[in-house]
């Protein structure tokens, strides 16, 4: 049984943190999008999705060019932003993600030199960061713990 390559092995840990960020946002509301937590300077629910979605499709597009081409979100200039909307965005990113790994030597390095395997990580990373953000919105704001995150997180 020949072993997985690294691409798949990082495309499957994308998949499976991805997959928990969709069981998140299957439970939402549009308007739960708009609540934010008790301080001042909080983002809203929607933004936390808004910089995963963002900071995704700016990691692919590092990775296509091989240098940063600045960060930006295929939110932006949508009108009313929905849980399905922002699930269509991100699965379309997924599928560029998916091909562009099935087509690439992510040990080779980018123009910029850095790794293209350290990209992906970036990506995991950032993902996971904003995880933690939409635990505290569970708390906060009593929101249902999707059973994926119970198991994943250890949540209750």
């Amino acid at each position: 049984m020949p072993h997985p390559t690294l691409a798949t092995i990082l495309l499957d840990q994308w998949r499976s943190i991805r997959a928990l960020t969709y069981d998140y946002l299957a439970q939402l509301s549009t308007d739960e999008l708009a609540l934010r937590l008790p301080f001042e300077s909080s983002q809203s629910l929607g933004y936390q999705f808004w910089c995963m979605l963002g900071a995704h499709e700016s990691y692919l597009r590092k990775l296509e060019s091989g240098t940063w081409q600045g960060f930006s979100c295929s939110l932006d200039g949508v009108g009313q932003i929905t849980p399905a909307i922002i699930a269509e965005k991100m699965q379309a990113a997924d599928a560029r993600m998916a091909d562009f790994l099935a087509r690439t030597d992510i040990n080779q390095p980018l123009t910029n030199g850095q790794p293209a395997y350290d990209v992906v990580m970036q990506m995991l990373k950032h993902e996971m960061h904003h995880h933690g953000q939409l635990i505290n919105f569970l708390y906060c704001h009593h929101l249902s713990i999707p059973a994926s995150w119970q198991d994943e997180w250890a949540l209750t």
